[in-house]
């Protein structure tokens, strides 16, 4: 194994307290992702708004408008097309998946996650998840059989309107497309450098290194593995890697289940801890013969839904690149670790 490092500066900042004229020290951890080279921030003190139960409320009223909940959800969402699917849309379990009419790739769909309008953190059970799963991953194979041009794909959930979600209703987002995000392209192309250079693939290497140190290092189930990055993206973030696999099509029901059962844990702990907002995003490219990208998963929590929330995204993150949060991965995945058992 070919060591990976965790490069970081410890700075700090100094000013004079008005509050009795004393110069005080505060401490910044500048750290660098150990396969983009980007840097991210723990500041302490950064903190999120976390839940009011009284700004749900409307939220989980009956909303006649809705166009995911039953009676309407049938006559207003668009079909697929007969090469990818004869029936037009596609049902697993609660799922119901359709394309979508804002479409952010070539192959865009949404999968409803059941014809429950509001679901709580809690409520995102395996099973649901696991539903959700199945019919994102037919829609992706149904696509890449009918289109052979397309090269990458991602499922995403944006949950709750901090996340950037248009619609309470719960629901996941399917990208499939030839083109990759900006984030897939960077770990693409440093994920091949890393194989040419080592031999070995990146984020194997990664799993053994942080198993093996311990302090980010969540659990497995089956062959995912979850870790807190050392440099994350945003706060709370959770990383997972499924081990032995070059695609999402390579994905079996076991996978499946691991990672629906993994994100069930991990949503009950950011509901413990207060939050109900979070973004999800597993990504993937599909040719086989080009696996360094490998399949791997992002979660993070975002501001809690309060009267008047801020933005947790701020010219840091939406012009530098560069995220800005409050708590060190690694007290993160003690805290996780307590739900992985």
């Amino acid at each position: 194994m070919v060591p990976i490092e965790f490069r970081r500066d410890v700075v700090t900042a100094r000013f004079v307290n008005p509050a009795g004229g004393e110069i005080e020290d505060r401490r910044l951890d500048i750290r660098f992702d150990p396969l983009l080279h980007t840097s991210s921030r723990i500041a302490p003190g950064v903190r999120l708004p976390t839940a009011q139960p009284e700004a749900l409320l409307p939220l989980q009223q009956p909303d006649p408008t809705c166009p995911f909940c039953p009676g309407r959800v049938e006559k207003v969402t668009p079909t697929l097309l007969p090469a990818i699917a004869p029936e037009g849309r596609i049902r697993c379990g609660e799922t119901l998946l359709f394309p979508n009419l804002v479409p952010y790739s070539q192959y865009a769909a949404v999968a409803v996650f059941s014809s429950r309008h509001w679901l709580s953190l809690p409520d995102f059970t395996p099973p649901l998840l696991l539903d959700n799963l199945n019919a994102a991953l037919s829609y992706i194979r149904r696509v890449a059989q009918a289109d052979r041009s397309v090269r990458y794909a991602a499922y995403n959930v944006n949950y709750l309107y901090p996340s950037g979600g248009s619609l309470p209703h719960p629901h996941s987002q399917v990208y499939v497309d030839r083109h990759a995000t900006t984030m897939m392209r960077l770990q693409e192309d440093a994920a091949v450098s890393y194989l040419a250079r080592h031999g070995r693939p990146f984020w194997e290497d990664l799993v053994d290194e942080e198993e093996g140190r311990g302090e980010r290092f969540i659990g497995r189930l089956g062959r995912t593995a979850w870790i807190t990055p050392f440099a994350p993206l945003g706060f709370n973030e959770v990383r997972v890697i499924v081990r032995g696999v070059g695609t999402v099509l390579e994905l079996t029901d076991a996978d499946l289940r691991s990672l629906a059962h993994g994100i069930a844990r991990v949503l009950i702990a950011y509901d413990d801890q207060g939050y109900n907002s979070f973004n999800l995003a597993l990504s993937s490219a599909l040719d086989p013969a080009r696996p360094a990208l490998g399949v791997t998963m992002s979660m993070i929590t975002r501001s809690a839904l309060v009267p008047y929330y801020r933005s947790d995204a701020m010219y840091l993150e939406r012009l530098h690149w560069e995220a800005a949060v409050d708590r060190p991965p690694e007290e993160v995945a003690r805290d996780l670790r307590t739900v992985f058992g």
